[in-house]
């Protein structure tokens, strides 16, 4: 990646987005529709569904294809961001400080363990995108392989894999605990 990509993936500045490494009701009541993507979240990906495209009079209402795409750009960004706290949790004894995504990057090859887990995807199931997102967490840097999928023709999906080992081994612990 040049350093000109940088003014629309690298360090998100001004766009860097704080949340709490604990979703409680009151957090996700205050600030659920407040959670909006920095502007290079998947910044040249189509999200567009097959069922909406499927229809040729679909391009006369450009205002509400533009709403569709953005409305799942939020929904995988939301989503991305909760598997995120659900690794940030596990360190609340640790550290109670908000966290906060400073960097989003692009990676232009698969992560070899994206790539491992995928094997286990349905046929219909296809990469789109993988991020790697930067999170400040107490002053610790701690990474995340962030991944995009299409599934099927309308769905989409986000996975989240740390890049640390202890944070590998947090997140197992917390999809183990069944909390």
């Amino acid at each position: 990646m040049s350093s000109d990509a940088a003014t629309s993936y690298g360090d998100l500045g001004a766009e860097s987005v704080e949340f709490p490494p604990f979703r409680s009701e009151q957090w996700i009541k205050a600030e659920f529709d407040k959670l909006k993507p920095p502007e290079c979240l998947l910044d040249g990906v189509d999200l567009s569904p097959e069922y909406m495209t499927s229809y040729a009079t679909v391009n006369l209402y450009p205002g509400k294809v533009k709403q569709v795409r953005d409305q799942i750009r939020s929904a995988l960004f939301r989503q991305a961001l909760f598997k995120v706290q659900n690794v940030e949790v596990t360190y609340m004894d640790d550290c109670r400080d908000a966290r906060v995504l400073q960097r989003i990057v692009e990676t232009p090859n698969s992560s070899w363990v994206g790539r491992l887990l995928d094997m286990r995807n349905p046929r219909d199931v296809e990469l789109i995108q993988e991020e790697l997102w930067t999170v400040n967490r107490c002053g610790q840097g701690a990474d995340y392989h962030v991944r995009y999928y299409k599934e099927g023709g309308d769905g989409f999906s986000s996975t989240v894999m740390p890049t640390g080992f202890k944070d590998r081994f947090n997140a197992l612990r917390f999809y183990l605990s069944g909390d």
